[in-house]
């Protein structure tokens, strides 16, 4: 502390020392909100795209566009805010993990992502009704997973860094490791509550936000987001096909 300032030192790489005021505590949490208001004003503001069959294969479905474009809203305000913070990777939990975490999650991946595509539509019929959707098209397989990629991938990144990266990793700051890691767990299952739902969406905002508490506890230990993002792009496999493969 230098006249109620809190001080940081960093290099320019070339060994100089530059001494720069960083943030309060509290604006690293406030900071931390702004990517969520982002992800839900988009959201309210241009509706997801409703599911319809007879453009699986197409990678310009509507579902597609709309998702890659909130990533690159979201991932937008992370990186302005990161640079009003003056907030480096490791804040973010932008970092390789040990090669064991490493190998775990290419292994989950492969694990885990034909099982998601398979009981996607049994978990999701009491809470969105029927969600029939076909795999593997005729000629369109291919492309129709490569689309399924992209967006699990990017609904998988835009989150984690949303939720685990600057709403924990920034508000630990002000709240510690273990108020930060609840506050984004709870908001984390809120805002998964949509209109979209059939039945009582309680269940899913439970089970969302003690999965996204487990996420913040492994990208604390690891110190490092890529098995949560992993994870969650394996889990969200099924979303393009739910979407742009639809049956009936």
């Amino acid at each position: 502390m230098a006249g109620g300032l809190d001080l940081s030192r960093t290099t320019n790489g070339m060994g100089d020392v530059a001494i720069r005021p960083t943030r309060p505590p509290l604006v690293w949490l406030a900071a931390g909100f702004v990517p969520v208001i982002v992800l839900v004003a988009w959201r309210v503001l241009l509706s997801p795209p409703a599911p319809t069959g007879g453009l699986c294969g197409d990678l310009l479905a509507p579902t597609v566009v709309w998702r890659l474009g909130l990533a690159v809203a979201v991932l937008g305000a992370v990186a302005a805010m990161a640079a009003f913070l003056h907030a480096d990777r490791a804040s973010l939990l932008l970092r390789w993990p040990s090669a064991t975490i490493v190998v775990v999650s290419v292994a989950f991946a492969v694990v885990v992502g034909p099982l998601a595509l398979w009981l996607g539509p049994i978990l999701a019929a009491p809470f969105f009704g029927p969600v029939g959707y076909a795999l593997a098209p005729q000629g369109m397989a291919l492309t129709a997973f490569l689309a399924a990629l992209v967006i699990a991938l990017a609904n998988g990144t835009l989150e984690e860094l949303t939720f685990r990266g600057a709403l924990m990793g920034w508000g630990s700051r002000a709240l510690g490791p273990l108020g930060a890691n609840l506050l984004q767990a709870v908001v984390f299952g809120v805002v998964h509550v949509g209109a979209d739902f059939t039945g009582d969406p309680l269940p899913v905002m439970l089970a969302v936000g003690v999965g996204g508490l487990i996420a913040g506890v492994i990208a604390q230990r690891t110190r490092s987001l890529l098995l949560p993002i992993v994870v969650h792009a394996a889990f969200d496999l099924p979303l393009y096909y739910a979407f742009a493969c639809r049956l009936g």
